[in-house]
């Protein structure tokens, strides 16, 4: 049995990016999203692990991306999971429907984490005369 991979971020890189130093619940909980969010993008975007050690693929992008979704993460989870919108001074909240995603990555972020070469195909233009 091989070990778990370990995960693509720390804590301090999250905190980094927030510019505060966590305290708990939220130290138990970046824990946690760092952990479902790095084995969430292992699973997304093709041998990552081994592009990053062979160079093909810049950690700092990595880094950079998995930061971001956490970090989004952690502010839903500050504001309230299915919180829309709160109105003071009358107390008044409005609620979405749950997302079942706490964690995600949009088109634009893992794009440049693919892998690219030749045969990946694309649009082309033929000019005729």
């Amino acid at each position: 049995m091989t070990a778990p991979a370990l995960n693509l971020v720390e804590r301090s890189d999250v905190e980094a990016r927030l510019g505060e130093t966590l305290a708990e619940p939220e130290i138990a909980q970046v824990d946690s999203l760092i952990e479902y969010a790095s084995d969430k993008l292992r699973a997304l975007v093709e041998d990552i692990d081994e592009r990053i050690a062979s160079g093909a693929l810049r950690f700092g992008l990595v880094r950079g991306t998995l930061v971001t979704a956490i970090c989004r993460a952690l502010d839903t989870l500050r504001i309230g999971i299915r919180v829309r919108s709160e109105q003071y001074p009358e107390i008044s909240t409005t609620y979405a429907d749950s997302d079942a995603s706490l964690v995600y990555f949009t088109d634009d972020e893992l794009e440049p984490l693919q892998p690219s070469g030749a045969g990946d195909g694309g649009a082309f233009s033929i000019r005729l005369g």
